[in-house]
């Protein structure tokens, strides 16, 4: 099947399933895909055999390629579906184990992901380590055959609805990047425990306590002390946000049938033009990451371009419509989704690396910049 057939099939299941979920209360105010979660949406595309399109077939997946992935990705979230669990599990978090992880926890973990039967929760930042990684604190003490971690973790997104966590831990004594690694555990283990906060865009953020956790040592993704590449590895997928330029395209889609003037119409043309060029940035990004080449730059200017994109466009929907587009039950065919996608934006150049720290990665990685 041509990459262009696949992700047409991708936009009609999507239409469908967005049909489907359209009267669930739950859903009503989300910004973007990404703050929204629904088990039956995840299981559904799983079922129907919309994750890990890229995978091997042993692991679950379809076998195609990264880019055809997030053509799929970006259908799914111009018909916003919930994806926040899909995009940890399968984007983020999936990709990286099959980078990092080894055979028996690929073989354990990801076939069940595939089948949108587990959805992982992402256990990075912490009270004083958001953008800064590096200071992290919760640590993993080795004990024989296990781990025991203690520590907190702030702002995980599909806490309240994930099995299974994908921590980054201190197991060594040196500082910063040095001495950290990554674990995975089901969040039922003892000691895990798990509370939910509403967020501006209109989902919910999780925190997480972990006290004397333990976690078998065949639960590591990686190596002891080896994890800062598996950390920035995990995080040049998480920042090819693909299913973000699909939002945007829906919405200039839905703007383009209410402009009425020409300068009106060439400003959202320029900005279409724009989304064009975050799609691509995505794509580039997918595709070095397919051949197992460095992308840390080029992800990081999808996820800038995007980002800055977002709060582009909510700035030109609220321009073009007036104060009404920030109704929550919204104007003529866009019950509120234009001030879900206005409270969403503002933190697009936040949330997932600040875009200060994606413009130092730039600077460093692409334009050779000194530190």
């Amino acid at each position: 099947m041509p990459a262009e057939a696949l992700a047409a099939d991708a936009d009609a299941f999507a239409a469908g399933l967005a049909e489907e979920l359209a009267g669930d209360p739950a859903l009503r105010f989300q910004g973007m895909p990404s703050d929204g979660d629904s088990r039956h949406a995840y299981a559904a595309l799983g079922a129907a055999g919309w994750i890990g399109v890229h995978w091997p077939e042993a692991l679950g997946g379809r076998g195609r390629t990264p880019v055809e992935t997030v053509a799929c990705e970006e259908r799914f979230g111009y018909h916003w579906l919930p994806l926040s669990g899909y995009l940890l599990s399968v984007k983020t978090i999936g990709n990286a184990m099959l980078r990092f992880a080894a055979p028996a926890l690929q073989e354990r973990l990801l076939p069940e992901v595939a089948a949108g039967r587990l959805i992982f929760c992402q256990g990075f930042s912490e009270p004083d380590a958001g953008s800064d990684l590096a200071s992290l604190r919760t640590t993993a003490a080795e004990r024989g055959d296990r781990f025991v971690v203690s520590g907190r973790k702030l702002w995980t997104s599909s806490a309240d609805v994930a099995d299974w966590i994908y921590l980054a831990v201190r197991t060594g004594s040196a500082p910063r990047h040095r001495g950290l690694s990554v674990l995975v555990a089901p969040l039922d283990t003892p000691g895990i425990t798990v509370s939910a906060h509403a967020t501006l865009g209109g989902g919910t953020i999780g925190e997480v306590e972990l006290e004397d956790v333990e976690i078998p040592r065949d639960q590591l993704v990686g190596t002891v002390d080896g994890g800062w590449a598996v950390l920035m590895g995990t995080l040049d997928h998480e920042r090819v946000t693909s299913e973000k330029v699909g939002v945007v395209l829906w919405l200039l889609d839905r703007l383009d049938e209410l402009a009425g003037t020409r300068a009106e119409r060439t400003r959202l043309l320029a900005l279409r033009g724009e989304a064009e060029a975050a799609r691509l940035h995505g794509r580039r990004a997918a595709a070095l990451l397919g051949a197992g080449r460095p992308a840390a730059a080029q992800s990081s200017m999808a996820k800038l371009a995007v980002a800055v994109l977002m709060q582009r466009v909510a700035a030109a929907a609220v321009e073009l419509l007036g104060p009404a587009a920030l109704l929550e039950e919204g104007v003529g065919t866009l019950p509120g989704r234009i001030a879900a996608f206005h409270r969403a934006a503002v933190a697009t150049t936040i949330s997932g690396g600040a875009a200060e720290v994606q413009r130092l990665v730039i600077a460093r990685r692409e334009l050779a910049c000194p530190a």
